[in-house]
């Protein structure tokens, strides 16, 4: 595909009097979503947001660039916008822009538009092209400009048959700065009289890969990067300057001339394509990106086990084995094929906490922190049996570590003391990989494999042993504060706060926070006092309060939702039915102040009523599939039990979800009257300059 095809007249737009960065984004996604180039306005917007705060897309010279890949995007297409006065974008060179060029793509098409795509850093990087964009006022005359044939990159050998210069550049998206910086690199030392081979590890992947015999005998090597680069083991103990993109761009020339000033020595790493290598105390700094990543991979244990657990109880119900006295711990068990599905699910569960701690580690340092990280995990939360228990006076493999103390001292530190054991176990091996970072090559094989995985192993293991005494101490407080609230008459209390979490923010770390609680009641690692479970059952409820509600306020207050909206939220009556609270997101995104508060308020009177009405839950996913497994706790008989739990469940639901549909419609009709919230047909609502400031 040919660059200049990916520019169309109905994306191009000139001369345009905007004044911020948020209208010009604002105005190129509207575009964009009603030329049908895209079919999601809000998930478009949403990660190119996502994007610029990661780093300003303001390349230089005037130039804003930004940029998503997504599947929302139907037909590859470079959106264009000259401004009548340049804005502030937060650029590379602190200059405002005139020139933006919105990049909206996906992955169906393979390497093709991505290949074109790289070539318009080749075309950005040029002075008169510049100013030929700056002067266009209609698209013909705009898109002429690319069919300039670019002649194609030779890399020229120094007369040993190598490189004089040679580097690696990477971003995040790989689409922009890693071909930029290549090319400015390239230029630079071209420049200088130099030969130069420059390694892009972008989308397309790593193209004009360097051998280890080209690194061996370079002169200069620069690895201008925003992200781990992968194998840099090729690296290892020689003398490189370690730079961002950003550096490359703008003083490439002073790097190269200067190399010697300012290189160091290489830690290296593996030479593995699919190992980054990368060691940084920065990703330490990203707990919450940590955490949330150890709990994405946690949570089909969870939902899969719980789900088949719940259906052990289920059937141990039909049976008629609930309620049995002197048996109640045992209800999922009795009938012998509930045990079997039971035991399925108690298995996929017990795996919750390892799973998160392993890949919390593994997040922060790589595949080395993933062993450490798991079995972190499973001591934290005592797994299987084998470290802690109540087998004191027994032998064999049972209460191995819990012979050493007391009976008295807790030491299961349950999801807390994985979370900790994921970040040392991480710093561990992080410490081990800098420490052992000079070995010889023929010694790395042996540091991989042997050396960094036993020592991590140990390490990790000792710092366990120590940290479970005073982490078990937090998490029985945590444990006997809420089997007190569950069992003096608190649940009230304990379900609007659990409510609330729930909403706060949708999926994110508050919501994550309340969710694995409830599901570590049903598991129980908060006790066996079944009115714990009120926990999960509180959750789950307000968990479905979001998408449910923005369905509902849809069909009430249609005029306050555009004709996309309504549509888009279709969907959230299944989502919110199965308890997959994530599919209020990108209404939240567009509308945080309106969504967001409106939500927490359905989502705490909806807790509040789960705890009053004492109804408790034994399955942590699934929405309306298990609502056969709740419980009212108010009643005596097992009928009423199970029937009025089932009733009261569904009231308090519903009462959650007409609170934040009306709350939500009446604001949004009260803005559209006062003209703070403007509703176009067939466009994502607009607010205006205050508003959106505030969401």
């Amino acid at each position: 595909m040919e660059l200049k095809n990916l520019f169309k007249a109905k994306a191009a737009f000139f001369n345009q009097d905007l004044k911020s960065k948020a209208e010009v984004i604002d105005f190129l996604t509207q575009q964009l979503a009603d030329k049908k180039i895209i079919s999601d306005q809000a998930e478009f917007k949403k990660l190119i947001l996502k994007r610029e705060s990661e780093d300003s897309t303001g390349i230089g010279d005037g130039i804003g660039l930004p940029h998503a890949i997504t599947g929302v995007v139907k037909e590859p297409t470079i959106a264009f916008m000259s401004l009548q006065n340049p804005i502030e974008w937060g650029s590379l060179d602190g200059k405002p822009v005139d020139l933006i060029f919105m990049i909206a793509t996906n992955d169906e098409g393979g390497g093709d538009h991505l290949a074109a795509l790289s070539q318009l850093s080749t075309f950005l990087m040029k002075a008169e092209l510049q100013a030929n964009f700056r002067k266009a006022k209609t698209f013909p005359t705009f898109v002429k400009n690319f069919n300039v044939e670019e002649t194609s990159k030779t890399n020229a050998k120094s007369e040993n048959g190598f490189y004089d210069v040679i580097g690696i550049t990477a971003c995040p998206t790989g689409i922009a700065h890693t071909y930029m910086s290549a090319e400015k690199l390239t230029e630079y030392a071209q420049e200088l009289g130099m030969t130069v081979k420059i390694e892009t590890q972008g989308r397309r992947g790593t193209e004009d890969k360097l051998s280890q015999d080209e690194v061996d005998n370079a002169k200069v090597i620069i690895l201008a990067h925003d992200k781990a680069i992968q194998g840099m083991g090729r690296f290892a103990g020689k003398k490189v300057i370690d730079t961002s993109t950003k550096d490359a761009i703008y003083n490439g020339k002073e790097l190269i001339t200067n190399f010697e000033a300012k290189a160091v020595e290489a830690k290296g790493g593996s030479n593995n394509d699919e190992e980054t290598g990368e060691f940084s105390l920065k990703k330490f700094k990203d707990f919450k990106g940590n955490v949330l990543a150890g709990v994405s991979r946690m949570l089909p244990f969870v939902v899969a086990g719980g789900i088949i657990l719940g259906i052990g109880f289920l059937i141990d119900f039909i049976a008629g084995n609930s309620g049995i006295k002197g048996q109640e711990g045992l209800f999922g068990t009795i009938n012998p094929v509930a045990g079997w599905f039971s035991a399925i699910g108690k298995t996929s569960m017990m795996m919750m906490v390892p799973i998160m701690a392993g890949y919390i580690a593994y997040t922060i340092v790589g595949p080395q922190g993933l062993m450490p990280g798991l079995v972190a995990g499973l001591l934290a939360d005592g797994t299987g049996g084998f470290v802690y228990g109540n087998d004191k006076g027994v032998g064999g493999w049972t209460s191995m570590w819990s012979k050493l103390f007391p009976k008295e001292i807790p030491m299961t530190s349950g999801f807390i003391g994985g979370i900790a054991g994921a970040f040392i176990a991480a710093i561990i091996v992080f410490g081990l990989t800098k420490g052992f970072s000079k070995f010889t090559k023929g010694f790395q094989g042996v540091r991989d494999i042997v050396l960094i995985p036993l020592l991590s192993l140990l390490f990790t293991a000792f710092a366990m042993f120590v940290v479970n005494i005073p982490l078990g101490y937090t998490m029985y407080g945590i444990q006997q504060g809420l089997q007190w609230m569950a069992t003096h008459n608190l649940l009230i209390l304990l379900g609007a706060i659990i409510g609330l979490m729930m909403c706060v923010d949708m999926g994110g770390p508050i919501n994550k926070i309340a969710y694995v609680l409830g599901t570590m009641s049903v598991g129980g690692n908060l006790g066996n006092d079944p009115m714990i479970t009120n926990i999960m059952a509180a959750s789950m409820a307000a968990g479905m309060i979001p998408p449910l509600g923005i369905a509902l306020s849809t069909v009430i207050f249609r005029r306050a939702w555009t004709a996309k909206e309504r549509d888009a939220a279709k969907a959230n009556w299944l989502m919110g039915a199965f308890f997959i609270t994530e599919g209020a997101i990108p209404f939240m995104i567009s509308d945080f102040k309106r969504v967001s508060a409106s939500a927490m308020l359905g989502g705490t009177v909806t807790g509040l009523l789960v705890g009053a009405f004492q109804i408790t839950l034994k399955a942590p996913h699934g929405g309306i599939a298990v609502f056969p497994l709740l419980d009212s706790e108010l009643f005596n008989s097992p009928g009423m039990i199970k029937g009025m739990g089932i009733t009261l469940y569904i009231l308090s639901v519903l009462i959650g979800v007409i609170i934040m549909a009306l709350v939500l419609g009446f604001w949004k009709s009260a803005d559209m009257k006062k003209g703070k919230l403007v509703v176009e047909s067939g466009l994502v609502a607009k607010t205006n300059k205050k508003v959106a400031a505030t969401a």
